[in-house]
């Protein structure tokens, strides 16, 4: 199960159908039983699923319902399963770390060189072949954060420090390359959360300043990054239509529309003389000027942005100067030559802030995936208030969306008029207020009742994972839910040790000597 989260559906399956039936073989099930049964956490857990079960009663789409109802069946197994199993030690629980760790490098280590040979993006290389980017995300978070604190068990130094340093690099190189913003988000959140804990953990006062130290220079140096990069990308040309140029090189006729959008604070529809651009296009592509690229985008708003991330006029001269590489870029859809170069963060932030831009003068959010969020929240806070307390119901989440895009005569394409993308505002669509406070319920009593906050592997599992519902219906889909259930279960079951060795080093971890 460990190297199914990270890497495939079908080995999460199989996982579990493995376990339940070494459960099963295990016998003493009656013990097993009662041992769940006297678990308030465990029972807490199993909860989840019968609290969306409930709202199978005043659903109409019991088809969609039992289909919601079926994603979830892990809450029911694998609390049961591990309640069961004896609980295993620290060598034990590293070993299975590094299982998990090893699934997410070889990951991202075949879909990266599948993009080198292919130029296909990573994110969908993943998507396609192994889970969603984004869930995909989440485990190169823990991997990351665990690589950490395994390397600060005594036992675990030399030969590893050096696969571990090299291997923590190589997988924040990939989070950032990725272009996961939720990932990224996460990896932010996660980076200051687990040096608040260490500051509140340490016992001696220099360790204190020193994490706070690095904290500081930290949010100081976010701050400094995203506001230079705002700056530089969103101030706009100071243009007047009068100083404009009126003709190209060739004699055409320029047009210009200063009311356009930008692109990196330039104007797109400048210096535009689209007789030439054409005719010069089509001598250099195979793709038409008036049809799509390979992403079924516009082509030729795909070439005006490229162009003007280049500083480029937009007529034949302008046209020439793309390079061979600069003609495929355009072809792909890459519709700035700034996403091809640096980290993918950087390029990422460019795209939302073009997302943005879009967003405020067309109200249409069709195509970018960040504004698209926005528009399902909007939507999402007008079914919550018309169903506040008790929800639609599990079956009829989907129907209350399409309603309401129809009723508020939505700018968002039909295929992209999808749910919520917010963990927190799904279950309060679906189950209302009480449904949602049930569920916040369950996220926090049971670590809490159990201490599990002492152990740094949950703290950093529970702060990924509350992140993530943010942006995203994280326990909605198999590889989200699985990610959920399986690590809950392990830390809350299996593995619950508060205070962990990164602390201080425990009498049963020490070497046995024999007494004289």
């Amino acid at each position: 199960m460990a190297i199914g989260v990270p890497s495939s559906r079908i080995l999460m399956s199989i996982s579990q159908i493995s376990l339940v039936a070494l459960w099963l073989a295990n016998g003493h099930l009656k013990q097993k039983w009662q041992a769940f049964i006297h678990n308030k956490a465990a029972l807490l857990l199993v909860s989840l699923f019968l609290v969306h079960a409930l709202g199978l009663v005043y659903s109409t789409d019991l088809a969609y319902a039992l289909k919601d109802l079926k994603t979830k069946v892990p809450i029911l197994i694998v609390p049961l399963i591990f309640v069961g199993f004896p609980k295993i030690n620290s060598s034990q629980f590293e070993k299975l770390m590094y299982l998990f760790i090893g699934a997410v490098i070889f990951v991202s280590f075949y879909v990266s060189i599948k993009h080198i040979r292919t130029h296909e993006e990573i994110r969908h290389i993943i998507s396609r072949e192994f889970i969603s980017h984004i869930r995909f995300s989440l485990s190169v978070n823990l991997a990351l954060f665990y690589l950490i604190f395994l390397r600060s068990n005594p036992k675990n130094r030399g030969v590893l420090d050096i696969f571990s340093l090299l291997t923590f690099f190589w997988l924040l190189f990939f989070l950032f390359y990725l272009e996961a913003f939720t990932g990224v988000v996460v990896f932010i959140v996660l980076f200051f959360s687990v040096l608040s804990y260490m500051i509140f953990k340490s016992k001696t006062m220099w360790k204190r300043w020193l994490y706070l130290g690095i904290m500081v220079l930290g949010i100081g140096g976010v701050a400094t990054f995203l506001t230079q990069f705002y700056m530089e990308n969103t101030q706009k040309q100071d243009l007047d239509q009068s100083s404009l140029g009126k003709t190209t090189s060739n004699g055409g006729s320029y047009y210009h529309n200063l009311n356009s959008p930008t692109e990196n604070g330039k104007y797109i529809e400048i210096y535009l003389c689209e007789p030439e651009l054409k005719l010069a296009w089509e001598k250099r592509s195979i793709l038409p000027y008036d049809g799509l690229d390979y992403k079924n985008q516009v082509l030729k708003f795909t070439l005006f942005r490229y162009m003007t991330s280049k500083d480029l006029k937009k007529d034949n001269e302008g046209l020439n100067q793309l390079t061979l590489q600069d003609i495929k870029n355009v072809e792909n859809g890459i519709a700035n030559v700034h996403y091809t170069q640096g980290i993918g963060i950087e390029s990422r932030l460019m795209k939302i802030l073009f997302e943005y831009e879009n967003y405020i003068r067309t109200a249409n959010p069709s195509g970018h995936s960040v504004m698209q969020r926005v528009e399902y929240w909007r939507t999402a806070s007008f079914i919550i208030k018309k169903h506040f307390w008790f929800g639609v119901g599990t079956g009829d989440m989907n129907l209350a969306f399409q309603n309401q895009y129809e009723e508020m005569d939505s700018k968002l394409d039909k295929e992209s008029r999808l749910r919520t993308h917010n963990q927190y505002l799904s279950i309060w669509v679906g189950l209302g207020l009480i449904g949602l406070l049930w569920f916040v319920f369950v996220l926090i009593y049971p670590p809490l009742k159990l201490h599990a906050f002492g152990n740094i592997y949950y703290f950093i599992f529970f702060v990924a994972f509350i992140v993530s519902m943010f942006t995203e219906d994280t326990i909605e889909t198999q590889a989200g839910l699985t990610f959920y259930v399986f690590f809950n279960s392990l830390y809350l079951f299996l593995y619950n040790r508060p205070d962990d060795l990164i602390f201080q080093v425990k009498e049963y971890d020490k070497p046995e000597t024999s007494l004289k």
